[in-house]
């Protein structure tokens, strides 16, 4: 195989390599000889199933990471991340201080249900936050280079629940028409109701021009600019919703059903899962230098 030059496609290929298995096998032909193929070892489903979402697997995304809170001895868990390497979680720039609680302190990896009573077999691990990387760009409460990078206090070791996604580097999205979006919010925007069990959807990769439209601008949000995507159901019944914040959304690999793009981190929406009403993303890909130059500085 011939490695790739550029640095986001070298780590993917290491993390793909990590979740790939060689496998000898002896052809059955008059002389015969060991071949040696490539077997993929992780829990995906090989189906593109939140609002409108279903459990997730345990290990199915293993970069998945619940942002943490503590306070009076307890922690609430009300944003999500992606693990992006063995440091870094990458989220919203609007999960970095809350109004109440301020900073976020903690990153939970690993983890399937946030109910400490339910026994899952899950082993999460909790890693503390060393230091948080705003975009410089990123101006509260204004809704655009909604992104930031969680710098974690100690390296991450790998397993098959804990394992990095790639960074998608397209500004378009080639052949995928849907996209995967996972996490632990609102599942019921009547009542609030949010989910322990992390959930996933289904959604549909859609351009600016045809969701500008659909949403209207506010004080907060001018419209569409090339930094953010837009993705969800215009029939409703599927999206992601508040609590969500900071998730990835997120495509399989062509090449290896082990490694997901992330694509987009979940930023803001109109209204959950209503009809005509999708959600807005910030364009990962659009942000990749910055990423970069923290994450793998000097590299």
């Amino acid at each position: 195989m011939v490695k790739s030059t550029d640095l986001r496609s070298r780590e993917c290929e290491e993390y793909s390599e990590e979740v790939t298995q060689k496998v000898e096998f002896i052809a059955l032909v008059l002389e015969p000889e060991t071949m040696t193929l490539s077997d993929v070892n992780c829990n995906y489903t090989g189906v593109e199933l939140i609002v409108g979402g279903e459990n997730a697997l345990q290990g199915e995304f293993p970069h998945m990471a619940a942002v943490g809170w503590e306070f009076g001895g307890s922690t609430s868990f009300s944003c999500g991340g992606s693990l992006i390497s063995r440091k870094f979680v990458m989220t919203a720039g609007h999960c970095i201080k809350r109004p109440r609680f301020g900073e976020p302190t903690v990153v939970r990896l690993g983890e399937q249900n946030l109910d400490p009573n339910v026994k899952d077999g899950a082993s999460p691990v909790d890693v503390r936050i060393k230091r948080i990387h705003k975009h410089p760009d990123y101006k509260p409460p204004q809704r655009y280079n909604d992104i930031a990078l969680l710098e974690l206090e100690e390296a991450v070791k790998f397993n098959n629940n804990v394992r990095p996604a790639c960074l998608w580097s397209k500004s378009d999205f080639g052949s995928y028409q849907k996209g995967i979006a996972t996490g632990w919010g609102v599942i019921d925007p009547d009542t609030q109701q949010t989910s322990n069990e992390l959930q996933k959807v289904s959604l549909s990769l859609l351009t600016n021009r045809y969701c500008k439209p659909l949403l209207k601008p506010n004080r907060y949000w001018d419209g569409f600019v090339d930094t953010q995507m837009c993705a969800g159901e215009l029939r409703g019944g599927k999206d992601t919703c508040q609590g969500d914040s900071g998730s990835p959304l997120q495509v399989v690999s062509s090449d290896n059903q082990c490694i997901y793009y992330v694509v987009g981190v979940t930023s803001f929406g109109g209204k959950c899962a209503k009809s005509g009403q999708p959600a807005v993303y910030t364009r990962v890909s659009s942000y990749l230098d910055w990423i970069e130059g923290i994450v793998w500085p000097g590299e």
